[in-house]
């Protein structure tokens, strides 16, 4: 396969991932300010939020679920996520299956069908976002054979869902101290994992639980450690090396994530505290997709960019200038 091709495959399915996790915590976030009693007003409502997907240097001037869901300016707003992952898989349609390319052709043309001055847009954007990403995973599943094309459609998938899941943990440490315990009931509803934590634990959500699922469960979908052991299945399937052993720096960060997370979860956030546990598991994916950057995507291995922010900042610039 050409990296050209591996790559948009793969940026094609982080980017509707991204947008599926930021419309699933706007919209867990706006069903929480309708019950909740904060003293926070306004558009201070929401900033905790532009904090956890590191959003918070927004300066458009726009309002600030403006600027998640439908700016032009902001490169990670839910609209922007959508028309790049409707790029990329432009980009390779003849490697795609054609249902697939249908799905995300049909939810970029219906959201942008939907006028600036209706007074649900934002709403009626993230709804599309969440029921058409859901059907696009399904028509992979059920369209793609198990080759390196639908290896890597996965492999995106589940590196972006780990981040996304791994940020939307860290909510509480942005939020006032009262504020804290009522928002995992948030994250339970962006992570559709409330009817999972009440099957294992019932009753009131307590963080305690609430996170442990989040972060280590061996079985929930959308848990950091699910993600990590699926990634690093899919990259032993791409390098068709043997588990256990570890052919490049990507199989290998990637199983030292997975150990971490396997052996030492629970001790490092009693020794770390929460959101330091939760940055240092981010900044190993964040080296993670560097890796894989550097082992399957890029041509000019003369020039590589110095560390795995430097490939993010690169990598954005380079699909926001796909739209200008």
């Amino acid at each position: 396969m050409l990296s050209r091709v591996a790559e948009n495959l793969y940026w094609m399915s982080r980017y509707i991932e991204r947008a599926d996790n930021l419309a699933r915590l706007v919209t867990a976030h706006q069903n929480e300010l309708l019950d909740a009693t904060s003293a926070l007003t306004g558009e201070h409502e929401w900033h905790p939020l532009l904090e956890v997907t590191s959003m918070g240097d927004e300066s458009s001037g726009e309002d600030v679920i403006t600027y998640m869901v439908s700016s032009k300016d902001n490169p990670d707003s839910v609209l922007n996520c959508v028309f790049q992952a409707r790029e990329n898989a432009r980009a390779v349609r003849d490697q795609i299956s054609e249902e697939m390319w249908v799905e995300l052709n049909a939810l970029w043309l219906d959201l942008k069908q939907i006028p600036e001055a209706d007074p649900d847009r934002h709403s009626r954007i993230c709804e599309a976002t969440v029921r058409s990403s859901l059907l696009f995973r399904g028509i992979v599943n059920t369209s793609l054979p198990r080759t390196d094309v639908w290896a890597f459609v996965q492999l995106g998938e589940f590196i972006e869902r780990a981040d996304k899941t791994s940020r939307i943990v860290d909510l509480p440490h942005f939020l006032p101290v009262h504020e804290a315990a009522p928002a995992w009931n948030t994250m339970l509803r962006a992570c559709s994992a409330t009817a999972e934590y009440r099957h294992r634990f019932g009753g009131e959500v307590d963080a305690a639980n609430a996170s442990m699922l989040l972060l280590f469960s061996t079985t929930f979908p959308r848990s950091v450690r699910f993600c990590v052991r699926k990634m690093d299945e899919l990259l032993h399937q791409i390098s068709d090396t043997d588990e256990g052993e570890y052919l490049n720096e990507a199989e290998r960060a990637t199983g030292a994530l997975l150990a971490r997370l396997n052996f030492a979860g629970v001790e490092e956030i009693g020794q770390l505290g929460l959101h330091e546990y939760v940055d240092s598991v981010q900044v190993d994916l964040n080296r993670i997709g560097y890796e894989i950057s550097q082992r399957y995507f890029l041509l000019r291995r003369d020039a590589p960019p110095a560390s795995a922010e430097d490939y993010v900042n690169s990598r954005m610039q380079a699909q926001v200038s796909m739209q200008q």
